[in-house]
């Protein structure tokens, strides 16, 4: 047995971990929805109040969307989902990066096709094979019975 890793095999680093975004997409969004609805709740309870509107809008400090990027914020506006989602754009090229570097990548469709019909061709005439020699052997079979020539043990 040799240590080499099979042809096909996917690289190291790549994993289903590479190209989960959806956890942390949802945690952006989670975010983001949280401090819409705080804004919404201080706009009906004091519906005059400057500040809450501006904080739905967007406005918030750089300082606040980069703790809500990397976690440790819970506010979050529209204007920063940009910011919260570059580890998320970096996550994905990254994969596709690695993707691009998997075999058989440069194929094209009319090539793979090809070869699922040479394939199935193949398994087709597999089966013919195998069914002829069932046969051949059932008959083999039948032919021995009536003249006693079985091995007995």
């Amino acid at each position: 047995m040799s240590n080499e890793p099979h042809p096909l095999a996917l690289p190291p680093a790549f994993s289903p971990d590479t190209l989960d975004v959806l956890t942390e997409l949802y945690n952006v969004l989670q975010k983001v929805h949280e401090t819409a609805r705080e804004s919404l709740q201080n706009q009906e309870q004091d519906p005059g109040a400057a500040a809450a509107p501006k904080l739905a809008t967007g406005t918030s400090t750089p300082s606040a969307a980069a703790s809500a990027a990397d976690g440790g914020g819970k506010r979050l506006t529209f204007k920063d989902v940009p910011n919260a989602t570059d580890g998320i754009k970096h996550k994905l090229q990254r994969a596709r990066e690695q993707v691009r570097g998997l075999p058989d990548m440069s194929r094209t469709v009319p090539e793979q096709n090809a070869e699922m019909r040479e394939l199935e061709a193949r398994i087709e005439k597999q089966r013919v094979l195998l069914e002829r020699l069932r046969e051949e052997g059932l008959a083999f079979g039948k032919n021995d019975a009536p003249t006693g020539d079985r091995m007995e043990t």
